[in-house]
């Protein structure tokens, strides 16, 4: 396949991709069940309440709290890609972020089926104008150099390592300072009660 046939593939197959806050229990346990699935497949292996406990409880870890927010991405009512933000909330050794001003990203997954093809891009371009629409001035994550393509991606949108472990699973922590100019996109709406008739539930990507 050329490289226009393949460009527009992936635009057919975009169109038909939503973006949204999850609203009711069905959604929250497709969520969970996308998000065990990839991670056994990633990491191998399953629930570990030290690591997962916000997978668990994703409405107390960011649907509730006023400045989190947990997005997904859908295709015919199946969840392919996944992310969480939230005010940083983690003491990692020689990192130490204000959670007033620093959000960190979580769970940023998609499904293999639907990888390089913007999915991921889009869901990180939401977060951060909704990041910086909340307050935040930087973004944390931690990325592991050992999944393919991980790392790449974060440096191609920006981000920048600020440490790196060397441990067993290529843990690397990095950041990105948000543009102010970023304040001025219209924000996604807050929370569940706007939701159900408003931008994320129509909005593709």
């Amino acid at each position: 396949m050329n490289e226009g046939a393949k460009n527009t593939e992936k635009q057919k197959v975009m169109e038909i991709i939503t973006v949204a806050e999850p609203m009711s229990e069905s959604e929250l346990e497709s969520i969970r069940n996308f998000l065990f699935r990839i991670i056994r497949r990633e990491f191998g292996f399953g629930y570990i309440p030290e690591y997962h406990r916000d997978i668990i409880n994703l409405e107390e870890y960011y649907l509730k709290p006023p400045r989190n927010i947990f997005l997904f991405a859908s295709q015919g009512g199946r969840v392919i890609g996944t992310l969480g933000l939230r005010a940083y909330d983690r003491e990692f050794e020689g990192l130490n972020y204000d959670p007033e001003t620093t959000a960190s990203l979580w769970r940023v997954f998609v499904d293999e089926d639907h990888r390089r093809m913007g999915v991921a891009s889009r869901l990180v371009e939401i977060a951060e104008k909704e990041a910086a629409s909340l307050g935040y001035q930087r973004i944390y994550l931690h990325t592991h150099k050992y999944v393919g393509g991980a790392l790449e991606f974060w440096l191609s949108r920006g981000y920048r390592v600020t440490v790196d472990t060397g441990n067993e699973l290529g843990t690397v922590h990095m950041e990105k300072t948000l543009s102010c100019n970023s304040n001025a996109i219209t924000r996604i709406p807050e929370k569940t009660s706007e939701l159900s008739h408003s931008l994320p539930r129509t909005q593709k990507v």
